[in-house]
């Protein structure tokens, strides 16, 4: 009896030494692509939140913009490495455990505020969206890969806070174990982002002819220049009479000033509404002015080092004697700036 029980028990130790040796290891293979939100516009106050969507990136609060450039998710492949018969990967329960998190930020880049996995390959289970992940995968039937998607969310720092801008990166982590152990090992990965300070526009005045008396006969031009402030000329065989600025209400002359702020070195657009010709109308009776226009920039502009950019816009009107109806003439036109 004592020599048939040791041999049971030596068996034993054999079987048990067998099965300790059937283990498998979860690796972090790849995040591949590189996250990518392209540009965007920072807002003149307060943080902006975009949502990087597979292809696609959106304002989920506050108000910069999305300008332009190549947008993209990561997909994470974990491996799984395994042995015996049946191989261990494929052994229910035998799963991988994964977190994501923050690591390192830079400029107005502010740590994600949100990650979203989404399965691909595998399977996957727990907290898969907040600003840290914790994670289960499955669906390994053996060695091999299985993966799962990334979507992020990243806040960016308005020109309040300040901060750096241009071509910056926000660093984060995947880290991979055998389910239940807590994992601290794996790869970091970065997104990358190009910020750009806000673009804005400010009116500093209208454009304004001022009071004119018109001729009894013949006609004449009044002109108001784009390039300075209150320089208004008149010509023609019988221009209007020029009430100088002061001389009664709505004496001032003088042209549309705006200021546009934006990122030195960046390209962007000017536009007009309308395109051509300004008309105003007569508000005290029939009759219409056409105006026009001169600006000192139009079109594509590049933001000087300075980041500003002085705007004028200047016009030209016709009054002729015989048609101008006397009154007060008043019109309007829209200036768009947006970056290319």
């Amino acid at each position: 009896m004592i020599g048939r029980s040791a041999v049971r028990w030596a068996l034993l130790a054999a079987l048990l030494r067998g099965t300790a040796g059937l283990a498998q290891t979860y690796t972090v293979n790849s995040i591949n692509p590189i996250t990518a939100y392209g540009e965007v516009a920072a807002a003149a106050t307060g943080d902006t939140v975009f949502y990087q969507n597979n292809t696609t990136v959106s304002v989920q609060s506050g108000s910069g913009a999305r300008i332009k450039g190549t947008v993209r998710r990561a997909t994470v492949t974990i491996r799984c490495t395994g042995s015996g018969s049946p191989n261990s990967c494929g052994v229910v329960g035998n799963n991988a455990r994964i977190v994501v998190g923050n690591l390192s930020t830079s400029g107005r880049a502010k740590p994600f505020s949100q990650f979203i996995a989404i399965a691909g390959t595998g399977t996957i289970s727990g907290t898969t969206s907040g600003s840290t992940l914790d994670f289960v995968m499955s669906g390994f039937t053996g060695t091999g890969n299985k993966t799962f998607l990334l979507d992020t969310k990243m806040p960016v720092a308005g020109d309040d806070e300040g901060g750096a801008t241009g071509a910056l990166t926000n660093t984060y982590y995947v880290y991979v174990a055998k389910d239940p152990t807590v994992p601290t090992t794996g790869l970091t990965a970065a997104a990358t982002i190009t910020v750009r300070r806000a673009l804005r526009m400010t009116k500093n005045s209208d454009l304004r002819f001022g009071s004119l008396v018109k001729r009894a006969s013949g006609s004449g031009n009044v002109i108001i220049s784009s390039t300075a402030d209150s320089t208004r000329t008149v010509s023609g065989t019988a221009p209007p009479l020029e009430v100088p600025a002061g001389g009664g209400p709505d004496s001032s002359f003088g042209r549309a000033k705006f200021t546009i702020t934006g990122e030195p070195g960046t390209t962007y657009a000017i536009s007009y509404l309308p395109t051509g010709n300004v008309t105003m109308n007569n508000q005290s009776g029939s009759g219409s002015l056409s105006v026009t226009m001169a600006k000192t920039a139009t079109g594509n502009q590049t933001m000087g080092g300075t980041g500003e950019l002085i705007l004028g816009v200047g016009g030209t009107i016709s009054v002729n004697s015989g048609t101008v109806v006397r009154g007060y003439y008043s019109g309007s036109f829209t200036v768009t700036v947006t970056y290319n």
